[in-house]
């Protein structure tokens, strides 16, 4: 199969999202010279900000590789990535030779270690480092790892990170995937303690209001579905590849389990189980008999949904809902859960265990919301305040003038 490469221009649209997109290129004493300017659905734009990459087709994939920040660094690596291309299509083998000096290059450090993560962590876990690296790559000006500055981290990488309007909260943990790499060769001029700071939200919960409001919306497969993530505190992942076969006792027990054919491990590695309510247990029980999957919640496709959030916003956005923290996602199912079972009694080390905590000061910030939320807090806060307290009466008379 014949193989080529090409220049392509990396930068901003007028709409401010990152496209690839055709450079152009100009004649000057009749040679042709790459310009900063590209086009931008038939039309040629300025590109501030952008960046020069090669792309080329090599075994049935597409590649691509950022190039120095000047014209002729890419002219020039364009040409040699032809060379390369015309060998192989010629049958010589090259060698990837380690570079003279010794340094590691940046892109295969990376390859290399996306390659152990796939082997050691979860599907979603190697995505997320992946699409971070992805971007450190793309940014990153340097070819090999020993010379990344400090600025190539707190400037370029997380500055990136801000200007798509990411929250606080995402550009730490995409920080926090970065320096993980880093650490693992060795650079250290950066650690997590440099990673941009965010609010620490409190417990997030939905009220009663809340709930009714979402089943009343839903068809009876979408209320099953949140209603499993309610009474069962479990996680999303945990939801997404929970089977049959994992409810026992008549379907009032869940076993949280590893499920090697999908690549799936509890969160720490550990099993648990999980008592559901008998009205849930029945409901599950006569959904599976008209089921066609191993899956209680699969995919159209029979795989695992990895997009059972798009679920939940699309009867959202379809009866128009409002929550009263203003967010819905699934992860607060798993809150309304525990401060629930708290509510009505439940010791915190029982709730715990069903929610799969490895720590109980983790489960113990749940009673710390109920403290602010129960009736006894109202009660004493009333208590302390009455001496200060308008009775209605008199409020009334004082509006009225009289």
């Amino acid at each position: 199969m014949r193989r080529t490469a090409w220049i392509i221009r990396v930068t901003k649209t007028p709409e401010g999202k990152w496209r690839a997109l055709k450079p152009v290129w100009s004649k000057r004493s009749g040679k042709p010279l790459l310009t900063q300017r590209a086009l931008y659905k038939g039309t040629e734009i300025d590109t501030p900000g952008g960046h020069w990459e090669i792309e080329w087709y090599e075994g049935g994939k597409r590649h691509r590789r950022k190039t120095r920040p000047y014209p002729y660094d890419a002219v020039k690596a364009l040409a040699k990535q032809k060379l390369k291309l015309q060998a192989m299509d010629a049958g010589i083998v090259l060698a990837d030779a380690e570079p003279a000096n010794g340094k590691r290059p940046l892109k295969q450090a990376v390859d290399e270690f996306l390659a152990e993560k796939k082997r050691t962590k979860a599907h979603k876990t190697w995505l997320a480092l992946k699409q971070v690296l992805d971007l450190f790559v793309r940014t990153c000006p340097r070819r090999y790892v020993e010379d990344i500055k400090r600025a190539d981290v707190m400037d370029k990488f997380v500055g990136e990170l801000q200007d798509a309007g990411l929250s606080d909260r995402t550009v730490f943990h995409r920080f926090a995937c970065l320096i993980s790499f880093l650490k693992a060769h060795n650079v250290r001029m950066v650690t997590l303690k440099d990673a941009p700071r965010y609010v620490e939200q409190d417990i997030r919960v939905y009220a009663q209001s809340d709930l009714d409001s979402l089943f009343a919306a839903c068809t009876p497969n979408e209320r099953l579905l949140f209603e499993f993530f309610l009474y069962t505190g479990a996680r999303e992942g945990e939801v997404m590849h929970a089977e049959w076969a994992d409810l026992l006792q008549d379907g009032q027990i869940l076993l949280i389990r590893e499920k090697k054919q999908w690549g799936f491990k509890p969160k720490g590695r550990k099993e648990r189980q999980v008592r559901i309510p008998d009205f849930l247990a029945s409901k599950l029980l006569e959904a599976r008999k008209t089921s066609t999957s191993s899956l209680i919640f699969p995919h159209p496709n029979g795989n695992p949904d990895g997009h059972l959030l798009r679920r939940l916003k699309a009867v959202v956005k379809r009866a128009n809902l409002k929550a009263t923290y203003g967010n819905w996602t699934l992860h607060v199912f798993r809150h309304t859960f525990a401060t629930m079972h708290l509510q009505s009694g439940m010791d915190v080390r029982s709730v715990q265990k069903m929610l799969g905590h490895a720590d109980l000061a983790t489960t113990q910030k749940y009673c710390d919301w109920l403290d602010a939320h129960s009736a006894e807090a109202g009660r004493a806060v009333n208590k302390t305040f009455a001496a200060f307290a308008v009775p209605t009466v008199a409020l009334t008379t004082d509006r009225a003038g009289r």
